[in-house]
């Protein structure tokens, strides 16, 4: 690709601008995916349906996340990122409002579905565009703000629909979240492509020299193999592997933790719906805190091994980006513990469970923004493939926590629940250390990653 293709050389502005579009895109879903839990008894109420049925809404949704990425993936690398975003954008938009005015419980579950689905290109392809505009020593910080909406999203859902769901009711809360995800698609129309090979092929294509099309069945074959990238990248790369496994089950957690949370501070310390909306801010904090600690710490980090490296004469280690994540790795069973010891006690002061809540979101970023920018490093050009490959797992797992959460902490109480899932969290914090030791050999064992 030229110099004058390449969207690395766009001015900051430009690069800022559109890192902004498509990452406040990225929180429209990730807000609705959450927002929906606020309206549950109304909808219980209005579709008499019961409420695990009722929760199948944030089920379907996730599960969206975990199929859509299997098309738009493979797709933005076949097409470009420019013609799959405009896309599902509009279908997108077009199910929101379809579940704003879902006439019974069974259309409602399927418009959230494919609101999930549709809304997956965002979640899962806008990381493979930061990486297309950004070099090694950018893609952190833009990085930041992608994380920040994705994780930060679902927090928001739940603090802000409290108060729309209290003053308006479950009509607008639904109404809300189509307006918001639709004035971001259309902001989005107005992207332009980032892809490399597709600028590369228009280029070609203005001065006569594209090659002729490839006959259907050859389109379907290639179409067919970038589709099973994914699942290939996810049994067959450890790196995938063991990066889609933990962060699959810290995505699970944090989706259990919505229903989680209502026990805690709804049925146990009996507050309010606003009052409980507000310890969402906890979390809120705890992403924000984790993305000044990038900003700040571990982009000082990453320069800093690039410029060992570049001493050397080596290219910088991808393993160089997950600095933060080794102190994530630390905080979250250890957040995990504290919300297990303090929350279902109310003589314990409700700051305690929310400090823990502010812990774990910020263990959360710093390891989630060290293995994002890890994998495009290692994967490069087929990114997206190995971003969905991790987005497909997370949204598979997160989708079934909520589905069990509940009777779980009614079970084992919410002192061994939470207890079960930070031993877990023990069991695979070395996840990012065995990186740091073993990460080269398997890169240059792998196919498909760069060594």
């Amino acid at each position: 690709m030229t110099t004058c293709l390449d969207p690395r050389n766009w001015g900051f502005v430009k690069r800022a601008t559109v890192n902004s579009i498509l990452c406040i895109w990225v929180l429209t879903l990730t807000y609705a995916s959450t927002a929906y839990v606020s309206s549950l008894p109304d909808i219980i109420r209005r579709y008499n349906i019961s409420e695990e049925v009722a929760l199948i809404g944030v089920t379907f949704t996730v599960l969206g996340f975990a199929a859509g990425p299997l098309l738009f993936g493979p797709a933005s690398e076949l097409y470009g990122r420019q013609v799959v975003y405009r896309v599902s954008g509009l279908f997108y938009s077009a199910f929101a409002f379809g579940a704003a005015f879902a006439p019974n419980a069974a259309s409602l579950l399927i418009f959230r579905f494919f609101i999930g689905f549709f809304g997956a290109a965002a979640i899962n392809n806008v990381p493979a565009s930061i990486g297309d505009y950004t070099n090694l020593r950018e893609r952190g910080q833009y990085s930041i703000l992608y994380a920040l909406m994705a994780f930060g999203g679902p927090s928001l859902g739940p603090l802000a629909s409290a108060f729309i769901q209290n003053d308006a009711g479950y009509q607008w809360n639904f109404r809300v979240m189509a307006i918001f995800c639709t004035v971001l698609s259309i902001l989005v129309v107005f992207v332009p492509e980032t892809h490399g090979p597709t600028l590369l092929k228009w280029k070609n294509k203005r001065q006569g020299q594209a090659p002729p099309p490839l006959e259907f069945g050859k389109v379907m074959t290639v179409f067919k193999t970038a589709i099973a990238r994914p699942m290939i990248y996810l049994f067959t790369e450890p790196v995938v592997m063991l990066v889609s496994i933990y962060l699959s089950t810290l995505y699970g957690i944090l989706y259990g933790f919505f229903e989680a949370f209502g026990v805690v501070y709804m049925e146990i310390r009996g507050f309010k719906l606003t009052s409980y909306g507000l310890t969402y801010i906890g979390l809120g904090l705890g992403f924000f805190f984790a993305c000044v600690l990038m900003f700040t710490y571990g982009q000082n980090q990453y320069i800093k091994s690039a410029e060992a490296a570049k001493a050397k004469g080596v290219p910088t280690a991808p393993e160089a980006r997950l600095i933060p994540a080794y102190l994530g790795a630390i905080l979250s069973p250890i957040s995990l513990f504290i919300f297990a010891w303090t929350a279902p006690f109310p003589h314990v002061h409700w700051i305690a469970p929310v400090i823990a809540q502010f812990l774990f979101a910020c263990s959360m970023l710093l390891i989630f923004t060290g293995f994002i920018p890890y994998l495009i490093d290692c994967y490069q050009m087929t990114a997206a493939s190995a971003l969905a490959a991790g987005m497909c797992s997370r949204a598979l797992v997160g989708s079934v926590f909520p589905l069990f959460t509940i009777q779980m902490y009614h079970t084992l109480t919410v002192q061994g629940a939470t207890s079960l899932l930070a031993g877990i969290a023990c069991l695979l914090a070395p996840i990012p250390f065995v990186f740091k030791v073993y990460g080269s050999q398997m890169r240059e064992r792998s196919e498909h990653a760069a060594a």
